[in-house]
């Protein structure tokens, strides 16, 4: 049953994690990664990664945390930036301000601060669906019709 707890509280499932700072563990300082941080203990400090940050249940940060996913299912006080997505769970607590290219905040997490949003990739945006005008699209129809 530990285990499934465990999997439950981990909001990624099959995420590996790289650095772990546990329950009954307190960091102050500067954490530079490249991989997946989970923080259960307590962190004062900045957090920097390019792969995900889960902050577990029991988990009170208090800095700057810049990373590509940042779940928060505990205590955050700070400058929280995601290059991805941003998701507070019924237990998350975030207070400061926020950066992120999307915002899930489930019934039940707090969010005091200001927040904004920015786009992922500015390059992406208007090239998700790529739609023809109807004169365009009977242009093909005809011109396909023509070749047989």
């Amino acid at each position: 049953m530990r285990k499934d707890k465990h999997e439950a509280n981990n909001k990624g499932g099959s995420r590996k994690i790289d650095t772990l700072i546990g329950k009954d563990s307190a960091f102050t300082g500067n954490i530079e990664s490249t991989g997946t941080i989970r923080i259960d203990g307590k962190f004062d400090g900045e957090i920097i990664t390019k792969g995900d940050l889960v902050i577990g249940e029991s988990g009170v940060v208090q800095g700057k945390i810049k990373a590509e996913n940042i779940t928060i299912a505990g205590k955050v006080q700070g400058e929280v930036e995601a290059a991805g997505k941003l998701e507070l769970v019924p237990t998350g607590n975030l207070q400061g301000e926020a950066k992120m290219a999307l915002l899930v905040v489930e019934e039940g997490a707090v969010f005091q601060g200001n927040c904004q949003q920015f786009s992922k990739d500015s390059k992406e945006k208007g090239k998700f669906l790529p739609i023809g005008t109807p004169a365009e699209q009977k242009g093909q129809a005809n011109s396909g019709q023509t070749q047989r």
